[in-house]
């Protein structure tokens, strides 16, 4: 009976869910490194189109992803509604910013709202049948995770960016780095 509770314990994972715009996901806790309330963002010249600034995080630089972009959510507010497009534009308040470690990486982006931290059976968490329509690309996405209320997409962030990103934020980084120092 112990070593069954034991098992149970383990293939449970505890995720965070939070919002963006109209939209709730869940991303698995072991891969944030802190939630902060939103500070300043520092806008960059001619930086990537889905990156809204830097911020200073205990004293490094990290970039602040523009989550709705990279994840194409900004096209599929229920088909572009006029009443929900003014929805999200009155409710943004971006009062989060969850900061994950990425293969060495730190990067931020704003979450609207933290919803709660749950802990998942792994069985509760299904993969995507071929019929499943989002506009969230398929390699950015773990599972759905059904709850009682309403099920989430689990959002896989390791694959969030590419190789030719990963180098264009170090580069970028190393430049703040540089200026810093001068």
């Amino acid at each position: 009976m112990y070593q069954e509770q034991i098992k149970n314990e383990l293939e449970k994972k505890s995720v965070i869910i939070f919002e963006i715009g109209l939209e709730e996901f869940a991303i698995e806790l072991s891969t944030i490194k802190e939630i902060v309330r939103s500070g300043q963002i520092r806008k960059l010249p001619k930086s990537l189109d889905f990156i809204d600034g830097i911020y200073n995080y205990r004293g490094e630089i990290i970039h602040i992803l523009n989550l709705e972009k990279v994840l194409n959510l900004h096209e599929n507010y229920l088909y572009k509604s006029k009443l929900a497009l003014s929805k999200v534009k009155t409710k943004r308040k971006k009062k989060y910013i969850i900061i994950l470690d990425i293969a060495g990486v730190f990067i931020g982006f704003f979450a609207d709202q933290i919803v709660s931290i749950a802990h998942v059976n792994a069985e509760n968490i299904v993969g995507l049948s071929p019929i499943f329509q989002t506009s969230v690309g398929m390699e950015n996405i773990k599972g759905i995770i059904k709850f009682k209320d309403r099920p989430r997409i689990l959002l896989d962030l390791s694959n969030l960016l590419n190789e030719i990103d990963y180098i264009s934020i170090k580069k970028e980084e190393i430049k703040m780095q540089k200026k810093r120092v001068d």
